[in-house]
This record gives C-alpha cells, structure tokens and sequence, in this order.
C-alpha cells in the first residue's frame, strides 16, 4: 500500500480505503483493483451513507471498540446487499452499472474510475 496518510483511519490504521465525512470524500487505495473494487467503494459509500443519515451518532453511545466493530458490521451489511442489486440490474442491462463517473457490476467489465 502507497505510504499515503489519507489511507489511515480515525483510530490509526492503515487501511485501503477510508471515508471522510468533513470533506464527503471517499479515498481509495490505486492497488484496489477489479473486482475488489466494487466492494470497497460500496463498503465506504455505506459509512458516507451511515453518517449522513446520523446513524454514527446512534453507534457513539456504546464504547469505542464497540462502536468501531458496530459500524463495520453495518457498513458490511449494507455493501454486501447493495452489490447484489448491482449485480442484478448489471446483468439484467448488460452492462456496468455508472453512477457519478464510478462504474460497478464486475461481470461487465472494468471497475475503476472512469477520468
């Protein structure tokens, strides 16, 4: 993994991917390739979503340790449901399915970011 300090989380790991809600970005390591891409993306846009919806402030009456495995167990859930609707609906067009530049549905083709 590139020696990137945007790639380490709020508790201090190294991660590949991290989600910034400051800012709303999401950053993804340049190693992540197809199809792990699909998962990963999914997998931040769902804590973007968590905290967007306040669902993290909910997850801060318990204990940090708690909170941390609480939100990946979340954000889990929601990624692994969300690439099985992808996947039928790129299926069912044939094609990726796009969304703001970022292409998903792995069995149709290339992942990454469409620049």
């Amino acid at each position: 993994m590139p020696d990137d300090p945007l790639l380490v989380d709020r508790i201090g790991t190294r991660t590949i991917a991290t989600t910034d809600p400051t800012s709303r970005t999401i950053r993804i390591s340049s190693l992540v390739m197809p199809p792990m891409f699909d998962q990963v993306y999914l997998h931040e846009a769902a804590h973007a979503m968590m905290e967007e919806a306040g669902v993290n402030d909910l997850l801060q009456l318990t204990d940090e340790r708690n909170h941390v495995m609480a939100e990946e167990t979340l954000a889990w859930f929601l990624e692994s449901h969300a690439i099985e609707v992808i996947d039928a609906v790129s299926t069912s067009l044939g094609r990726p399915v796009c969304v703001m530049g970022i292409c998903l549905g792995g069995r149709h083709g290339d992942n990454r970011p469409i620049t």
